[in-house]
């Protein structure tokens, strides 16, 4: 894909506020921030790993609740560093998708007096009206199997062949995809319907097969 290029983000954004639901959403860059700080307490209260080395170049999305932190998302681009599981996508979808392409992991919504399934698509949503602001199109995310269903939802697809073991968390996981196309159905349709540079999924799903997958 020839990209007119991503746009230089900014640091700190507040990207959504919703009063009558006490919802807010901020985004930031790297680990020097509140932003980030707030997505450490979220990733805390899950268990496991709670800081990594792509966080210093990585997008950072936190959720509040009344103030408090219930969501948080993380995000990179492989023009700012590696993405997470870097290995596991086709090395031709990498290349040629490098200028418009964004990795989102570590995305976690907890209880809350709100809807988890209005604060899961409200975070979802905000994180690509966000990013199609700077200039990306496709969306890879590496998933625990047993959640493929939900993501397929949401509007990512499969990509077929990706399964592997996480090398850090140990689990079934496969990779999934979401691009930029108003003529799927997702949860962000009608955000990529206001773009002029769409990207229809099924030009990705060609690209992912036209190399092997290199599976870890």
């Amino acid at each position: 894909m020839q990209s007119s290029g991503m746009a230089v983000a900014d640091s700190y954004r507040f990207l959504f506020e919703d009063e009558s639901l006490g919802l807010t959403i901020s985004r930031d860059i790297g680990t020097d921030n509140q932003v980030h700080e707030q997505v450490m307490q979220v990733r805390r209260e899950g268990g496991g790993e709670s800081s990594f080395a792509f966080d210093s170049y990585s997008f950072h999305y936190s959720m509040l609740y009344d103030g408090q932190p219930i969501g948080a998302m993380t995000a990179m681009r492989p023009i700012d560093g590696e993405v997470d599981c870097a290995e596991v996508y086709s090395p031709h979808l990498m290349t040629r998708y490098h200028d418009c392409l964004v990795s989102t992991c570590k995305f976690r919504i907890n209880r809350s007096g709100c809807s988890s399934m209005r604060t899961l698509r409200t975070m979802v949503r905000e994180f690509w009206r966000d990013q199609v602001h700077i200039g990306s199109r496709l969306n890879l995310i590496n998933a625990d199997k047993k959640l493929t269903s939900f993501y397929q939802r949401i509007g990512y697809e499969v990509i077929e062949g990706s399964d592997f073991i996480h090398p850090v968390l140990g689990t079934d996981s496969i990779a999934m995809m979401m691009s930029a196309d108003p003529n799927r159905r997702s949860f962000c349709s009608d955000i990529f319907a206001n773009l002029d540079d769409i990207l229809p999924m099924e030009e990705v799903v060609t690209s992912c097969y036209e190399s092997p997958m290199m599976l870890s």
